[in-house]
């Protein structure tokens, strides 16, 4: 469904906020454009003393208009003879110095118009990196990529538009001028009758704003899908997706392409229409002016020569102000996206981290996602981890175990209660200054394109290449360090597309262990792992010389089961808390579904 139109004046507010960029670096281009249409007017009156010269053989004496006389006086004042040839050589050196002005104006208005598009690009992305995560994570990635990428190289093209039309505006102004200096009557009468050309043109056609946003929609259409065809490609193999998708995608791509056509018909019927109707215009004026008003032939051809340069500078003028209305979309939706992320920014405190971090605690703690957003809300979560120590998270799929860990990493801000570390409230911490004191391992760590040294030491980039082996020793990468052709500088693939879930696996706590944090986040960190290879982890762990306080969401009970204390959480609640002996003593939850998995005869690493 289409989304209202914004208003004239909502439109005005975003082109207003192109205007402010770079204000002294606009205000040259557009001096430079006004230097430019007086030289262009210059020329065009020059044209009427060599007119008249010429039909005077050259003779400076003969009867000249009024304009010609101040030419004369002009080339008089600085000692030069007024004749037909140095005329003729003004007129070369004006419009030699106004083409070379225009050629600096369109060297810095593409240069402003690609400093604008890197400048919107690189905010967003700032503002990106800089988002709440709780927002982001309830937003369309795909929109906010196709935005980026898409929507700010093609919203970067108003301000070259508005530059353009203000040049097309100043040098109508001329000609205008120029022409009533020399018939009023036909002046009037030709700009009103262009005017209305222009507008009726416009009548019939749809909204530049309105074609605009389809296209800015079907963007995002073809960045959707051509994001699922690459991330999403075993699934699509696997399921025989391939013929579903192609026709999905032909259709999305109709619908850019029937768009776009659109687009260029509509500019093509603006530029076409309006240059037919107005050389209708140029002939019906030149009949006036020779039927009715006797103008003089050097005056005519001079009064002509100006609406001639006029008429079509109106159809591209017009032509413009339509391709800026086509452009505005693009250019609100990047504006919105940035503004938007900015409004959402990670609220941070300006306290340093305690350090070390020996304790963090959670007193009473509700998150609430929104209605549209996956997760599961906690309510009332009260625990506490000191360094040292090990806790569990346990309970079935969807309970709420890893938004809990979240807001304990502070990737999410609760709704209400606090957590504390060292008894600091955690909002009032420097969320960088945090950040290095936690470090979390997911489920489904993401890599970067990058090598897999680059991937392992990004917590700690000037990390040794003893520190490197350590962790990768501990964290059993070494394992299958050896596979790989170039070792530790083997170039991954997309999120480590080139290994397996175990392996990535492998590297996510490398980079943990790497890193100089206090408190360790295992979220379900060793579930695509075989039991040798998590046992041997996990002993890694434990042998290194300094003490975590370490938070772990189980995915086998044997990863948790020496925990010092194991939080059962259900429906974003914990129900009940102890150690392993304690819970199986107890009529627990937990004791209910370990024993469930003790007797169960499927293999013996069951999960919840």
């Amino acid at each position: 469904m289409s989304e209202p139109q914004p208003t004239l004046r909502h439109k005005l507010q975003a082109l207003r906020r192109v205007a402010g960029y770079r204000p002294v670096y606009a205000v040259t281009i557009l001096l430079c454009k006004l230097v430019a249409a007086l030289f262009e007017g210059i020329g065009l009156v020059l044209l009427l003393p060599i007119i008249e010269f010429a039909m005077a053989d050259g003779d400076a004496g003969g009867e000249t208009s009024q304009i010609a006389t101040y030419f004369i006086q002009a080339y008089e004042l600085v000692g030069v003879p007024a004749t037909l040839e140095t005329l003729l050589l003004g007129l070369a050196a004006v419009i030699t110095l106004r083409y070379t002005i225009s050629f600096c104006i369109g060297w810095l208005q593409a240069s402003l118009a690609v400093a604008y598009m890197a400048d919107l690009r690189r905010r967003a992305y700032e503002n990106l990196l800089a988002a709440d995560i709780a927002y982001v994570d309830e937003q369309d990635g795909d929109e906010i990529v196709n935005t980026i990428v898409t929507e700010i190289r093609a919203s970067a093209r108003v301000i070259g538009e508005i530059l353009g039309a203000v040049e097309k505006l100043l040098f109508a102004i001329v000609y205008t001028t120029v022409a009533l200096v020399l018939s009023p009557v036909l002046t009037i009468t030709s700009v009103l009758v262009l005017a209305l050309v222009a507008v009726s043109t416009r009548y019939g056609l749809d909204t530049g704003y309105g074609i605009g946003d389809q296209l800015a929609k079907a963007n995002e259409e073809i960045q959707s899908h051509v994001n699922a065809g690459t991330r999403g490609l075993r699934e699509i193999k696997l399921f025989n997706m391939e013929s579903t998708l192609n026709r999905e995608f032909d259709r999305a791509h109709d619908r850019l392409v029937d768009t776009r056509v659109r687009l260029e018909r509509n500019q093509m019927a603006l530029s076409n229409f309006n240059q037919l109707l107005n050389a209708f215009v140029v002939f019906a004026l030149v009949y006036l002016a020779i039927e009715y008003l006797a103008l003089e032939f050097a005056t005519l051809g001079t009064f002509l020569f100006a609406i001639y340069r006029l008429s079509p500078l109106v159809s591209r003028l017009n032509n413009t102000l339509y391709s800026i209305d086509g452009a505005l979309p693009h250019l609100v939706r990047a504006q919105t996206l940035i503004g938007k992320l900015d409004d959402h920014a990670d609220t941070a405190g300006t306290e340093p981290a305690p350090t070390p971090t020996t304790t963090v605690t959670a007193d009473d703690v509700s998150f609430r996602y929104d209605d549209d957003a996956e997760g599961t809300d906690v309510t009332n979560v009260s625990l506490r981890v000191e360094r040292g120590e090990t806790i569990a998270l346990v309970g079935p799929s969807g309970a709420g175990k890893s938004t809990i860990v979240s807001l304990l990493a502070r990737l999410y801000d609760p709704d209400d209660g606090r957590i504390y570390a060292n008894g600091v409230a955690l909002d009032s911490i420097d969320l960088e200054s945090w950040h290095e004191r936690v470090t979390v391992v997911p489920q489904q760590p993401f890599l970067f394109n990058e090598t897999l040294r680059y991937n392992v030491t990004i917590g700690d980039p000037d990390a040794s290449d003893d520190a490197v082996e350590r962790a990768c020793n501990r964290s059993q990468v070494t394992a299958f360090l050896e596979e790989l052709p170039e070792g530790l500088d083997t170039e991954l693939g997309d999120d480590g597309v080139r290994l397996s879930g175990g392996q990535r696996q492998r590297i996510a706590i490398a980079r943990a262990l790497l890193a100089d944090a206090d408190v360790l986040i295992l979220d379900e960190a060793t579930s695509e792992l075989d039991s040798p290879t998590e046992k041997a982890i996990l002993e890694g762990i434990d042998a290194m010389d300094r003490d975590y306080a370490t938070i772990v969401i189980g995915h086998w009970l044997s990863t948790v089961k020496d925990a010092d204390r194991i939080y059962t959480v259900v429906d974003g609640r914990i129900v009940e808390s102890g150690t392993h002996q304690e819970l199986l003593a107890a009529d627990t939850q937990y004791a209910e579904l370990y024993g469930s998995q003790i007797a169960a005869t499927a293999p013996s690493r069951e999960g919840w």
